[in-house]
């Protein structure tokens, strides 16, 4: 299961076994891959290189092997919602919910399912689990949109099949958002919305959002990984299981 991520730590020691290596006469393989990143053949690393590294890995193999939840179906990806995505948002969205000065009323959460890179299977969680699902150090920001701006990314959305949200419902008819509600009521035209998101689709990733609504944004130092983290222990600290349904929040037109 973590065979990717594994890889990743031997990639994060690639600097500490090349800088052993150094001081070595035996001979460490390396090949290059791309630029900057390198595959380390662990059958050609030297063994003193193998007892230095080796606390570290032992460490690292520990944190992700933690188990900070238990869920008792799988989450898995698909649209115009699924089980991974409402996770993932309504994680985040209970976390918004505590921030300071945050209209939490008229705020929604929003992701893209492209940064969502693998299930979680049914069973325990391990921190792990959350690495894998989200590798990426991305941040969680909070953006204020007028309803003009905020109805031309519901339509954005409703594009491409929808998204993973949370506090907020839509129909997707003929490819525009229809129906909507925020938190429970109905999409106003006269009121200013807040979505909170990532950095990454806040600075136009994936075309969600353009440049000019940074000047509307507020920052955190909040990793989405870190929240999900939490999110799962504190679940497990009340003896609750980590649950995610479809519930219809976004779907089709009949």
């Amino acid at each position: 299961m973590y065979k990717n991520f594994k890889l990743t730590i031997k990639l994060g020691f690639a600097g500490v076994l090349l800088l052993v290596a150094s001081c070595s006469s035996k001979h460490l393989s390396v090949q290059q891959t791309q630029p900057q990143h390198f595959i380390i053949n662990d059958n050609a690393v030297d063994s003193q290189i193998v007892k230095t590294i080796q606390p570290y890995k032992q460490s690292l193999d520990g944190k992700m092997h933690e188990v900070i939840g238990t869920t008792p179906v799988a989450f898995t990806k698909k649209t115009p919602e699924s089980t991974l995505g409402n996770f993932f948002a309504e994680a985040v969205f209970d976390r918004v919910k505590h921030l300071p000065n945050i209209d939490t009323v008229n705020t929604f959460a929003m992701f893209n399912n492209g940064g969502l890179r693998t299930s979680v299977p049914q069973g325990d969680i391990m921190v792990g689990s959350m690495y894998e699902l989200m590798p990426f150090e991305n941040k969680l920001v909070v953006i204020k949109l007028n309803a003009e701006r905020l109805t031309k990314l519901l339509n954005f959305m409703a594009e491409k099949d929808g998204a993973p949200v949370a506090g907020i419902r839509f129909i997707i008819a003929d490819k525009k958002a229809t129906n909507v509600t925020i938190n429970g009521k109905p999409f106003d035209a006269n009121t200013t919305y807040y979505v909170a998101t990532s950095d990454y689709l806040a600075g136009g990733g994936d075309k969600f959002f353009s440049a000019d609504e940074n000047n509307s944004m507020v920052k955190t130092d909040l990793l989405l990984r870190d929240i999900l983290i939490d999110y799962c222990k504190n679940l497990s600290k009340q003896n609750k299981p980590v649950t995610a349904n479809t519930d219809g929040r976004i779907q089709y037109a009949k």
